[in-house]
């Protein structure tokens, strides 16, 4: 089992914060919320400690510790197991983790998405360059008018940004489409690592490797990036060469989803500094 930090003021801290959680969480179940019968006259709203060590799992003088906020060793498995004693959300559950020391989990199960036409509308009606949003497999769910005119984005139905950006004449508007190519297999790496359970990334990756080779040698290598923005340029149908830099936002971090924005390198710095 990973035991959390010590000695720091950050972790003294984490570890006063997981206590008042735990306990806060506590407080806010009754027995019957947790299928446990009761005395007719119990004294105490909330749950017992003891109550919520039986139904995790684990010793009562242990979860105590845990509650105080003691330097105790904990691992991935009690943490799931004090998550569904308390019966946490998934966001609770992250949240638990995070105060932990622990790495964030795999989600138990893809969060429901808002309907597609609430993205359409935020790109048609906020945005005037070209803008996407994409889900965790980087499917598009919605394009403005600007990236289906200048980047030919969302013109084939059911686009996948990776996809389209190596086979589709999407990835034929970039003039640095070998550099492009290489870092957004780097950051498609990264995001398959937060759903290693998940064989819809795995999917992806190996039809597309498949059928090309390009992505198939990118896709050996095992790079990973993070998404920070990066300087592009665009084969625009009416002016030409034209640099944009690509910028990304995350909108709903359960699901995954992200909002990608095209803006002119003027709103942000030199394009060379974002490349």
């Amino acid at each position: 089992m990973d035991a959390m930090p010590l000695g720091t003021d950050r972790t003294k801290k984490k570890r006063t914060e997981l206590a008042h959680f735990l306990r806060s969480r506590r407080a806010a179940l009754s027995p019957e919320d947790v299928g446990l019968s009761t005395a007719a006259r119990r004294p105490r709203v909330g749950l017992r400690r003891e109550e919520v060590a039986v139904l995790a799992g684990v010793s009562a003088s242990w979860y105590a510790w845990l509650e105080q906020g003691r330097p105790i060793k904990v691992s991935d498995g009690i943490l799931d197991a004090i998550s569904r004693a308390l019966r946490f959300d998934e966001r609770e559950r992250v949240h638990l983790y995070r105060l932990a020391d622990a790495n964030p989990p795999l989600p138990l199960a893809a969060p429901d998405l808002p309907d597609s036409g609430l993205f359409q509308r935020m790109v048609d009606t906020q945005l005037s360059g070209p803008a996407c949003v994409i889900d965790r497999y980087w499917d598009v769910l919605a394009a403005n008018e600007a990236a289906a005119e200048v980047l030919r984005l969302g013109r084939e139905g059911n686009d996948n940004f990776l996809t389209s950006l190596f086979s589709g004449t999407h990835g034929e508007r970039y003039l640095n489409r070998p550099q492009l190519a290489r870092r957004m297999t780097a950051r498609f790496r990264l995001q398959s690592s937060y759903g290693a359970d998940d064989g819809r990334y795995e999917e992806i990756a190996g039809e597309l490797a498949g059928r090309d080779p390009r992505f198939a040698e990118l896709w050996e290598r095992h790079e990973v990036e993070e998404f920070t923005p990066v300087g592009v340029e665009v084969d625009h149908p009416h002016e030409g060469r034209v640099p944009f830099v690509l910028f990304t936002m995350d909108l709903d971090e359960a699901a995954r989803t992200r909002l990608l924005v095209y803006l002119p390198p003027g709103a942000a710095g030199p394009v060379s500094a974002w490349s």
